[in-house]
């Protein structure tokens, strides 16, 4: 009868640590690794230099604006990224354009480095190359710039919130030279004459997203304490 109880007590101290294997097994997280990853951003954007020969400044034509970001590519490993970016912006008037409005946007491929990705807290650097148009709308006649985007340096810190999302605050700059034009009143595209190399500036938040990581991931998440 003592044996009895004896087996009864341990099989009920059993029970719980059993039951529970049952009920919750150990599932792996999914990673960034060989991920679809997609960010989105938004801020502040600005561009500053002269554009060629006998032209206005782009401090003449536009002043500070916004911009909105986004990239798509393939996490190769959980440190390198290789993809393509694109932008949108709005910027406001100057001296020389009060009552028009002022676009510019950008494509282009990308590479990015995560120094950290391991971490809660994950440094990160891209470096990208493409196009940059830019157009300067005054009344309904048109200038339209188009040229090479030929350096764009961005850097953030990644905030790891779940093993699909992160968000981070980010700050670039972009090196440009346009190549082609079409005024107000022409035709045609001509090439801009003695075009220099102007500088754009942006910073703001962008979240990103990362789809269909393989599992078994080590990535440590931001605490809800």
């Amino acid at each position: 009868m003592k044996s009895t109880l004896v087996f009864i007590a341990v099989a009920l101290a059993g029970a719980p640590v059993f039951a529970q294997e049952i009920v919750a097994p150990a599932r792996s997280r999914p990673s960034v690794e060989k991920a679809l990853e997609i960010t989105v951003g938004a801020g502040y954007a600005q561009g500053f230099g002269d554009i060629g020969a006998s032209q206005r400044s782009l401090t003449d034509l536009s002043s500070a604006g916004g911009e909105l970001s986004v990239g798509i590519g393939y996490r190769i490993d959980k440190r390198f990224l290789i993809g393509a970016y694109g932008s949108g912006s709005k910027y406001s008037t100057a001296d020389f354009t009060f009552g028009g409005d002022i676009w510019s946007a950008t494509a282009g491929v990308q590479a990015d480095v995560h120094l950290l990705p391991d971490e809660e807290w994950d440094p990160w650097v891209s470096l990208g190359t493409g196009w940059r148009g830019y157009w300067v709308n005054k009344f309904g006649s048109i200038d339209s710039r188009h040229g090479w985007d030929i350096a764009r340096l961005q850097a953030g810190v990644d905030y790891r919130v779940s093993p699909e999302f992160a968000i981070a605050p980010y700050v670039g700059a972009g090196l440009t030279t346009f190549l082609t034009q079409e005024l107000a009143g022409q035709q045609s595209f001509s090439n801009v004459q003695s075009p220099n190399v102007n500088v754009w500036v942006f910073a703001g938040l962008q979240g990103r997203f990362d789809l269909f990581g393989t599992d078994a991931s080590q990535i440590r998440l931001a605490s809800a304490q």
